[in-house]
């Protein structure tokens, strides 16, 4: 879930850093911005302030670890923002983007409330007839995750077994298919738990017959840009700072080879697959967990959603539950009010 206000005051905190070194910049004006700038002029005084206290400490830390923010020479460093299409083929997990594309620097910074990286894959779509007047349900088709992420298409025994798990929610005259799925025990025993298994045994299968599979696994959901992230913490008025310099975008140092933020290396073998935990440590229906080398970790979260446009489809939230060995982390005391 994002934090729209503290995103405004992201910006809102570079435009001041970077005015005080009289460095020229520019904020992209299209409709994702003045979504986020509309939230912060809507906001009382009080919010503002907070998100404030909450956001610049911690982008002025991030700001003296990226020396590219303060060159003034060349075009106006750019900044914009990457958040209404939440879809794969975007280039970055994080909601805000600075860059000098001239140069090929830029890197983007995630403002989560929960400061995890999530992205969306669709496993199955389901059409809806809107002109009828009962649902009916045609699956168009079931994503070929394999052929998607590694190049590999999954096999057909993947393809028979969810094909058979989701005839199990036809509707019929006496229910129908929202009903079905209305009863939590059948929603999760019946389809989602198996849906997940079948998933997990096709990535077993792919990554242990092509040994380049982890590493486009991480390279596909992870994306081309590094990235920093923020996460507040109300209890204790701190923030704190993460980092995954995953292709060595961050802290870069003009005419030097050294970086100012730790790199860490793309995974290369999948360790294990096995059920995730939730908030008590009970083990999930709905999620597994990916554990590669070096401390990488995937969830796969599995859930039906409902879009106006076209019906019910199940789709995967997928993220990043830890940083990486290595990682970049730190907090910061929040300004004083």
């Amino acid at each position: 879930m994002i934090n729209k206000l503290l995103v405004a005051a992201v910006i809102k905190s570079f435009e001041d850093i970077l005015t005080e070194k009289d460095v020229p910049y520019t904020v992209r004006d299209d409709d994702e911005t003045r979504l986020f700038m509309k939230t912060w002029d809507d906001a009382d005084e009080s919010e503002r302030n907070l998100a404030i206290r909450q956001a610049r400490p911690a982008i002025r830390k991030i700001a003296s670890m990226e020396p590219y923010l303060f060159l003034k020479d060349g075009e106006p460093l750019s900044i914009r923002l990457n958040f209404l299409t939440r879809e794969l083929k975007k280039d970055s997990f994080g909601e805000i983007m600075l860059e000098r594309p001239e140069l090929g620097w830029r890197f983007s910074i995630s403002v989560k409330n929960d400061a995890r990286v999530i992205s969306t894959m669709t496993v199955a779509d389901r059409a809806q007839a809107f002109y009828m007047d009962k649902e009916v349900n045609v699956f168009n088709e079931i994503d070929d995750f394999g052929d998607r992420i590694f190049g590999v298409p999954c096999s057909n025994d993947y393809f028979d077994e969810v094909n058979e798990i989701l005839q199990k929610i036809e509707p019929s005259d006496k229910i129908t298919w929202k009903n079905l799925l209305k009863n939590d025990d059948f929603a999760f025993d019946e389809v989602i738990t198996p849906m997940l298994n079948a998933m997990s045994r096709e990535i077993k299968r792919i990554c242990q017959d092509h040994p380049e599979a982890p590493m486009k696994l991480i390279e596909y959901f992870y994306g081309k840009i590094d990235y920093y992230y923020i996460n507040p913490l109300s209890k204790v008025q701190l923030t704190r700072i993460g980092a995954v310099n995953a292709h060595g975008g961050l802290g870069r140092i003009p005419d030097n080879h050294n970086l100012m933020v730790p790199r860490v290396k793309i995974p290369r073998d999948l360790l294990d697959i096995r059920e995730g935990k939730g908030e008590y440590g009970e083990l999930s229906k709905d999620t597994i967990q990916l554990s590669f080398d070096g401390g990488w970790a995937v969830c796969i979260q599995l859930g039906i959603e409902k879009d106006v446009e076209t019906g019910r489809h199940f789709a995967l939230n997928v993220y990043l539950p830890v940083t990486p060995f290595g990682s970049y982390r730190d907090q910061v005391e929040w300004e004083e009010a």
